[in-house]
């Protein structure tokens, strides 16, 4: 009984396969022949025509002076500016601590001075100095902060 069954089914598959078969060979009869021939080795060696090289092309493309910067790039430049801004407000920072310390101490020495000749030829004159430096650097500090944004 198995063997009864394993014939029919047998002979069902190749039924199928044969119609499949014979539709394959129907096709590629309709098929129109191609006209392309295809170009080996051997027909290349046995030709004896000569190779040519054409001109570049006449239509020139602008050439760009200098290409856009990627974002990447466009990132990386803002961000150093940024950094050196940071670099410079800290530096400008500690110089007017600095500067607002001294010119604290010489108002103080100032007054606590007896001699009145010390005071205005000495320590008025140092005054002056330190007062013009520390003006110098808040300006120059409003001008890194005013170029960064606020903060």
């Amino acid at each position: 009984m198995k063997l009864l069954l394993l014939a029919v089914l047998v002979a069902s598959m190749q039924s199928d396969t044969t119609a499949l078969v014979e539709a394959s060979k129907a096709a590629k009869a309709k098929k129109k022949p191609s006209t392309t021939k295809v170009i080996t080795n051997a027909d290349v060696k046995k030709s004896k025509g000569k190779v040519t090289e054409l001109p570049a092309s006449t239509s020139k493309a602008p050439a760009k002076a200098k290409p856009e910067p990627t974002l990447l790039e466009k990132q990386e430049a803002e961000r150093t500016a940024r950094l050196v801004n940071e670099g410079k407000r800290a530096e400008l920072e500690k110089t007017i601590a600095t500067l607002e310390g001294e010119v604290a101490a010489l108002e103080t020495s100032y007054y606590q001075a007896n001699d009145l000749d010390y005071r205005d030829r000495v320590i008025a004159v140092k005054f002056g100095e330190a007062k013009t430096k520390l003006d110098a650097a808040k300006k120059e500090l409003e001008g890194v902060l005013g170029s960064s944004g606020p903060r």
